[in-house]
């Protein structure tokens, strides 16, 4: 084996393995008789003392070797035996076409078309029966990997404490029972491997324990633009919940404080084996500090160990020395350690690295007592599962989820992410060794170490990977306005008096409100948009939604709010440069998501790359009920007030309130005051919900997900006024409903307006 590479980070630990030792060969291997049809081969020799060879099968793309990928000279001078993923052995290797996993079956829904093999380009549709919600992709294609685009499409008919988790492709499901404490188990079928949860429980809240297993093929890669989507998503969100004190500038520059001590510990180590080899040490080295580079872009200050290790370990940086702190004394410590250190000893021991970390681990916890609870801990581990001496080096792995307490609801204290390397790579040991949550990648699967250097390189160039949106403080102390960091008051200064709106913030130029907020002959000069920090600034634009027409339908309908929606431009036209005006981020003010944006979707914790519209709005806006909130002001506070959004089935029952508005009494078709661009909150059933009131219109309607606040509405208008004096404390009425602007139902028009705000828009439907 040529490379190997194990990252591993606790509190961010970040773990680089590589290799395993191998004899030298005292009889060179014959290159006859080892070709592969179709194909061609590359021989590659290890530097070092214990000079190894192996060769490499190459294939046109589409196709992929057959029955392996390489093979390796013996000591006995003879190339390693060619066995099937079944066990066969096979004389010449040949070149096969890709192909993609066959469904074993669809519950309660139907897939066509139906074929024994499926190739390249070819798509599967699928639906659902009558009563059941279709969740996930509708549509996937095989792709050149041999993987399908999308996520698991399922039939889900809501009658479980937990959604249908559904089959994934090439997979069979033990289990038919959803409710909390039911579990369900996979098994992949024939030759495939399995990526993710063998087994998962239904929790309390409605989630399913662990992440969605996967089914491949022995000759699918991750792509390099998969793996870096993936992974920084991740690690960027691991990073952003390690501290509420992060503050983003704009939209693309992130801004994490942590102190000394505080809230992230970062372990590189490094495998130095022989058969590594000097070279791919040095880029594996290069990979660690592009990865350190990376990760100081976000301004913390964790604390770092390196070790390297072979069949011994070697501390390069410990995590209690006082250059832990420093990165730059790290990257300096880093490169000049020499290859030559474990020289003569060149064993794959991936249980003591492991171990080495715990130990760490345990004395930084017995020196940080009061602190180190809360401590996140990320691990990267990049290798190719196959260590041989030791022993099961996820016994290692075990002992630090024990000691970090995870299974007692600790979970997003340590996040194992796995890098399998190379192509003779055991699936079932990274696999195991990787952290299992749901809507999350922790394993990958990288032909070699080029593409993992790929990988960091697409990590650190992409730009809009340190996207912002939506954070908030969320202990209960935190500040009023810390906690609700996207709103913004609208003022209007008019004759008749002061009149105020709430808003969001979208953008440094950007607060979105609802156009009704505005008369046609209110000026820019009577505007001021007022941010939680106290800043006041001046208004260049109020752009409505051309739709908007309060008058369209007068005199039956004297007020008709579709499409009530404003973006209000922030600027002065006295300077001369007017986007030099820009309201400032800070603790107090924060940019919100808002749907099918690329920072969204890294909230959301989905892949950029293969994410769309419709499936934010199926996560979000899921059938039925679902829980959402507002801010409004309450004795010069902001407070959060929950609602319930009524979709599905539960929305026309909703819609038909807006009939006992007093505005509208004489309408009897309900659609002619209710477009379906709304969305509709209030009511007593499943819950009492909380009622806007005067000064709420043009607030955001927000889902909590994660921790991670979008907008999906603007608040338009209600049913009942029972806000007598503001006075929110009487009980709600039945028809007391409200109706939000839907977002999803505006894009084309945000997109047009904000693409060159920083936001990155996914396709739109």
């Amino acid at each position: 084996m040529m490379k190997r590479l194990i990252v591993a980070a606790l509190g961010l630990t970040m773990l680089f393995i590589l290799g395993r030792g191998e004899g030298l060969p005292t009889t060179p291997c014959s290159l006859t008789g080892i070709e592969i049809k179709g194909g061609n081969f590359t021989i590659f020799e290890s530097q070092g003392p214990k000079h190894t060879k192996r060769l490499k099968y190459n294939c046109p793309e589409g196709m992929y070797p057959y029955p392996v990928l390489s093979r390796k000279c013996s000591n006995a001078g003879k190339w390693s035996t060619m066995k099937s993923p079944s066990g066969e052995t096979v004389e010449r290797a040949i070149c096969k076409e890709v192909r993609c996993p066959t469904p074993v079956d669809f519950e309660d829904g139907a897939y066509f078309p139906r074929q024994n093999v499926y190739r390249i380009g070819d798509t599967l549709h699928f639906e659902c029966f009558e009563g059941y919600k279709l969740l996930n992709s509708a549509n996937r294609t095989c792709l050149t990997n041999g993987k399908w685009s999308g996520e698991t499409a399922i039939c889900d008919d809501g009658s479980g404490d937990c959604p249908n988790p559904g089959k994934p492709i090439g997979s069979i499901k033990y289990g038919t029972q959803y409710r909390v404490e039911d579990k369900v188990s996979y098994e992949c079928r024939n030759e495939l491997s399995m990526f993710g949860s063998k087994e998962r429980e239904c929790l309390e809240g409605g989630v399913w324990s662990g992440s969605e297993p996967i089914c491949r093929q022995f000759y699918t890669f991750d792509t390099v633009e998969e793996v870096a989507t993936s992974f920084i998503s991740s690690l960027s969100a691991a990073v952003e919940i390690a501290d509420p004190d992060k503050v983003a500038e704009g939209t693309a520059t992130q801004k994490i404080h942590i102190e000394k001590d505080g809230n992230m510990n970062i372990y590189f180590i490094l495998d130095a084996s022989e058969s590594v080899g000097k070279e791919d040490f040095e880029k594996a080295k290069d990979c660690i500090v592009n990865l350190i580079e990376k990760i100081s872009t976000y301004d913390i200050t964790p604390r770092y160990t390196i070790i390297t290790y072979a069949t011994e370990a070697k501390t390069i940086v410990d995590l209690e020395d006082d250059a832990a702190t420093d990165a730059a004394k790290v990257i300096e410590l880093l490169q000049a350690f020499d290859f030559s250190e474990h020289e003569g000893k060149s064993g794959t021991n991936t249980r003591l690295a492991i171990a080495a970390v715990y130990n760490m681990m345990s004395l930084h916890s017995q020196r940080n007592a009061d602190k180190f609870t809360d401590i996140r801990h990320v691990m990267i581990l990049m290798t190719d599962g196959k260590s041989n001496m030791g022993g099961d080096p996820r016994i290692s792995m075990l002992s630090i989820r024990d000691f970090l307490k995870i299974s007692e609801g600790r979970e997003d204290y340590l996040d194992v992410y796995v890098f399998g390397l190379g192509d003779d790579v055991s699936d079932e040991e990274i696999n195991g060794l990787a952290s299992k949550k749901p809507h999350e990648m922790h394993v990958f699967k990288l032909i070699d170490i080029e593409d993992l250097q790929k990988t960091f390189n697409a990590m650190i160039d992409d730009s809009s990977v340190i996207d912002m949106c939506g954070m908030a403080k969320q202990y209960n102390e935190a500040p009023h306005v810390e906690k609700n960091p996207w709103l913004a008051t609208i003022s209007v200064t008019r004759s008749s008096g002061l009149e105020k709106c709430k808003a969001a913030v979208i953008t440094p130029h950007f607060v979105l409100t609802a156009a009704h907020c505005f008369n046609i002959d209110d000026e820019v000069h009577q505007i001021k948009v007022l941010t939680n920090d106290g800043k006041r600034y001046a208004v260049t634009n109020v752009i409505s939604h051309p739709n908007y027409n309060v008058n369209a339908k007068k005199p039956k309908i004297a007020e008709f709010y579709d499409y009530d929606i404003a973006l209000v431009e922030i600027g002065d036209k006295n300077k001369r440069t007017i986007k030099k005006e820009k309201i400032e981020f800070n603790p107090k003010v924060r940019p919100i998501c808002i749907p099918c944006t690329e920072g969204t979707t890294r909230a959301l914790r989905k892949k950029v790359a293969q994410t769309t519209c419709d499936e934010h709005e199926a996560t979000l806006l899921k059938w039925g009920i679902v829980e959402a909130l507002f801010i409004t002001e309450e004795d010069n506070e902001l407070t959060r007030k929950d609602v319930t959004i009524k979709t599905g089935d539960q929305k026309p029952v909703c819609n038909r309130d807006a009939l006992k508005a007093p505005l509208y009494v004489n309408v009897t078709d309900v659609s002619e005051v209710v477009s379906d661009r709304f969305l509709c909150t209030g009511g007593t059933e499943p819950q009492v919900d909380a009622f806007t009131c005067k000064g709420d219109s043009g607030g955001p309607l927000v889902i909590n997900h994660r921790q991670r606040y979008i907008q999906v509405g603007v608040i338009s208008w209600g049913v009942a006024n029972l806000c007598i004096n503001m006075n929110r404390a009487s009980m709600t009425k039945p028809y007391a409903r409200d109706f939000h602007t839907n977002l999803f139902k505006v894009l084309p028009w945000l997109e047009s307006r904000l693409k060159d705000e920083g936001i990155s828009f996914l396709p739109l439907p």
